[in-house]
């Protein structure tokens, strides 16, 4: 709203949103999805801000997280993870889709919660 109201409103995109958890191996199910219920919470709280924004006429044109899957950072290496899909080092890299890109994929193809 601060972009509508004192920048012409101009069009904006929500970019390098990130929800990093440190760890997060241990949220990982007996079937090898990484649960991560605070990161789908995360994203949806700042949906329905955007989508909040959207309903008082705010020109937002886009939303994207920091990266789609688990990748190194120069501040922390691979020590804290950040996307929608694992990466496991131990495995070869083996890459597997977490709790919240399933669930992001529904959102997208229902265009809302």
């Amino acid at each position: 709203m601060n972009v509508k109201e004192n920048y012409g409103n101009i069009e904006c995109f929500i970019s390098e949103n990130v929800m990093s958890v440190e760890g997060e191996e241990r949220f990982r199910d007996e079937n090898g999805i990484i649960q991560d219920d605070y990161r789908i919470e995360f994203i949806e709280e700042h949906l329905k801000w955007i989508h909040k924004a959207l309903q008082e006429g705010a020109n937002v044109k886009g939303y994207h997280l920091w990266t789609f899957m688990d990748n190194w950072s120069w501040t922390n290496a691979f020590k804290n993870r950040y996307g929608f899909v694992s990466v496991d080092l131990e495995k070869d890299a083996e890459r597997s889709i977490k709790k919240s890109g399933h669930w992001f994929k529904k959102v997208s193809e229902n265009n809302g919660f």
